[in-house]
Protein backbone atom coordinates (compact mmCIF):
# COMPACT_ATOMS: atom_id res chain seq x y z
CA UNK A 1 0.00 0.00 0.00
CA UNK A 2 2.28 2.99 -1.26
CA UNK A 3 1.53 6.44 -2.88
CA UNK A 4 4.26 7.51 -4.66
CA UNK A 5 4.40 11.32 -5.15
CA UNK A 6 6.14 12.90 -8.50
CA UNK A 7 6.22 16.01 -9.93
CA UNK A 8 3.84 18.10 -8.09
CA UNK A 9 2.43 16.86 -4.97
CA UNK A 10 0.59 19.89 -4.23
CA UNK A 11 0.18 23.10 -5.86
CA UNK A 12 -1.36 26.22 -4.57
CA UNK A 13 -2.44 29.18 -6.54
CA UNK A 14 -3.73 32.23 -5.65
CA UNK A 15 -6.03 33.58 -8.06
CA UNK A 16 -7.03 37.05 -8.12
CA UNK A 17 -9.90 38.88 -10.47
CA UNK A 18 -8.55 41.00 -13.49
CA UNK A 19 -8.95 44.66 -13.37
CA UNK A 20 -12.72 43.93 -15.04
CA UNK A 21 -15.11 44.88 -12.45
CA UNK A 22 -16.30 42.42 -9.92
CA UNK A 23 -19.81 42.26 -11.27
CA UNK A 24 -18.20 41.07 -14.23
CA UNK A 25 -18.33 37.27 -12.56
CA UNK A 26 -20.82 34.86 -11.73
CA UNK A 27 -18.97 34.18 -8.74
CA UNK A 28 -20.43 37.60 -7.28
CA UNK A 29 -23.85 35.85 -6.67
CA UNK A 30 -22.49 33.69 -3.89
CA UNK A 31 -20.24 36.50 -2.71
CA UNK A 32 -24.26 38.62 -2.88
CA UNK A 33 -23.16 40.97 -5.59
CA UNK A 34 -25.21 41.07 -8.40
CA UNK A 35 -24.10 41.63 -11.80
CA UNK A 36 -24.41 39.59 -15.00
CA UNK A 37 -21.73 37.24 -14.83
CA UNK A 38 -20.26 34.41 -17.84
CA UNK A 39 -19.16 31.76 -15.36
CA UNK A 40 -21.00 29.28 -13.13
CA UNK A 41 -21.04 29.77 -9.61
CA UNK A 42 -18.53 27.99 -7.97
CA UNK A 43 -16.05 27.93 -10.91
CA UNK A 44 -12.52 27.65 -10.77
CA UNK A 45 -12.30 29.31 -14.29
CA UNK A 46 -12.38 33.05 -14.72
CA UNK A 47 -9.24 35.26 -12.58
CA UNK A 48 -5.56 35.90 -13.72
CA UNK A 49 -3.16 33.79 -11.98
CA UNK A 50 -1.18 35.79 -8.86
CA UNK A 51 0.77 33.32 -7.01
CA UNK A 52 2.17 29.36 -7.10
CA UNK A 53 3.47 27.63 -4.62
CA UNK A 54 4.57 23.69 -4.94
CA UNK A 55 5.54 21.29 -2.73
CA UNK A 56 7.47 18.29 -4.65
CA UNK A 57 8.40 14.47 -2.57
CA UNK A 58 9.35 11.29 -4.49
CA UNK A 59 9.65 9.25 -2.01
CA UNK A 60 6.86 6.79 -1.28
CA UNK A 61 4.12 6.83 1.79
CA UNK A 62 1.26 5.29 3.17
CA UNK A 63 -1.41 4.32 5.54
CA UNK A 64 -3.90 2.06 6.62
CA UNK A 65 -5.62 4.03 9.09
CA UNK A 66 -9.49 4.38 8.48
CA UNK A 67 -9.95 7.63 9.20
CA UNK A 68 -8.78 11.26 7.50
CA UNK A 69 -5.24 11.60 8.78
CA UNK A 70 -3.24 14.58 6.70
CA UNK A 71 -0.68 13.15 4.24
CA UNK A 72 2.73 13.43 5.15
CA UNK A 73 4.43 16.86 3.58
CA UNK A 74 1.40 18.08 2.20
CA UNK A 75 1.01 21.43 3.98
CA UNK A 76 1.25 24.31 2.13
CA UNK A 77 1.73 28.21 2.91
CA UNK A 78 -0.65 30.34 0.49
CA UNK A 79 -0.14 33.55 1.99
CA UNK A 80 -3.06 35.97 2.25
CA UNK A 81 -5.38 37.65 -0.58
CA UNK A 82 -3.91 41.14 -0.38
CA UNK A 83 -7.12 42.62 1.17
CA UNK A 84 -9.41 41.24 -1.58
CA UNK A 85 -11.57 38.08 -2.48
CA UNK A 86 -9.26 35.40 -4.27
CA UNK A 87 -9.60 32.23 -5.68
CA UNK A 88 -7.35 29.98 -4.16
CA UNK A 89 -6.73 26.76 -6.04
CA UNK A 90 -5.04 23.41 -4.77
CA UNK A 91 -3.57 20.32 -7.49
CA UNK A 92 -2.44 17.05 -5.94
CA UNK A 93 -0.97 14.89 -8.06
CA UNK A 94 0.64 11.69 -7.00
CA UNK A 95 1.08 7.67 -8.40
CA UNK A 96 -0.68 5.22 -6.12
CA UNK A 97 -0.51 1.35 -6.12
CA UNK A 98 -1.50 -1.95 -4.13
CA UNK A 99 -4.30 -1.18 -2.66
CA UNK A 100 -5.03 -4.69 -1.63
CA UNK A 101 -8.41 -4.63 -2.56
CA UNK A 102 -9.63 -1.40 -1.51
CA UNK A 103 -8.74 2.63 -2.06
CA UNK A 104 -7.94 5.57 -1.10
CA UNK A 105 -10.00 8.62 -0.32
CA UNK A 106 -8.28 12.28 -0.22
CA UNK A 107 -9.63 15.72 0.22
CA UNK A 108 -7.79 19.30 0.33
CA UNK A 109 -8.62 21.61 3.03
CA UNK A 110 -7.51 25.34 4.10
CA UNK A 111 -6.72 26.92 7.33
CA UNK A 112 -7.78 30.53 6.94
CA UNK A 113 -6.58 33.03 9.24
CA UNK A 114 -5.09 30.36 11.82
CA UNK A 115 -9.39 29.81 12.24
CA UNK A 116 -9.01 25.76 11.93
CA UNK A 117 -9.34 23.58 8.07
CA UNK A 118 -12.25 23.50 6.25
CA UNK A 119 -12.57 21.53 3.51
CA UNK A 120 -12.51 23.20 -0.03
CA UNK A 121 -14.66 22.83 -3.11
CA UNK A 122 -15.83 19.95 -3.93
CA UNK A 123 -16.77 19.72 -0.36
CA UNK A 124 -16.46 15.51 -0.08
CA UNK A 125 -13.61 13.37 0.01
CA UNK A 126 -12.73 11.73 -3.52
CA UNK A 127 -11.55 8.31 -4.57
CA UNK A 128 -8.14 9.19 -5.48
CA UNK A 129 -7.18 5.06 -6.47
CA UNK A 130 -8.76 1.93 -6.07
CA UNK A 131 -6.45 -1.41 -7.53
CA UNK A 132 -3.04 -2.65 -7.51
CA UNK A 133 -1.72 -1.34 -10.70
CA UNK A 134 0.52 1.55 -10.49
CA UNK A 135 -1.53 4.72 -11.91
CA UNK A 136 -0.96 8.65 -11.37
CA UNK A 137 -4.06 10.48 -10.80
CA UNK A 138 -4.53 14.31 -10.55
CA UNK A 139 -7.17 16.18 -8.44
CA UNK A 140 -8.13 19.67 -8.21
CA UNK A 141 -10.26 22.05 -5.51
CA UNK A 142 -10.88 25.66 -5.32
CA UNK A 143 -12.29 27.94 -2.64
CA UNK A 144 -12.97 31.80 -2.45
CA UNK A 145 -12.01 33.68 0.16
CA UNK A 146 -10.23 36.64 1.69
CA UNK A 147 -7.67 36.14 4.33
CA UNK A 148 -4.35 37.42 5.62
CA UNK A 149 -3.23 34.21 5.66
CA UNK A 150 -4.09 30.57 4.33
CA UNK A 151 -2.44 27.16 4.57
CA UNK A 152 -3.58 24.43 2.81
CA UNK A 153 -3.35 20.47 3.07
CA UNK A 154 -4.19 17.12 1.96
CA UNK A 155 -6.42 14.65 4.31
CA UNK A 156 -6.37 10.78 3.00
CA UNK A 157 -7.49 7.35 4.52
CA UNK A 158 -7.24 4.04 3.33
CA UNK A 159 -11.46 2.23 2.49
CA UNK A 160 -11.56 -1.30 2.95
CA UNK A 161 -8.66 -3.62 1.41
Amino acid sequence: MTMKFGQNLLAVAALIASTATPSAYAQDAERGVSGTGTLAPGSCLGFAQEFVSTNTQTTGTSTSSTGFVVMPNTVVNGGGSGGDIDLYTVTFSGQASATGGGYWEIQAQVNINGTGYINMNPNEPNTFHSGNAAQTHTMTWCREFAASSASFRIFWRKVGG
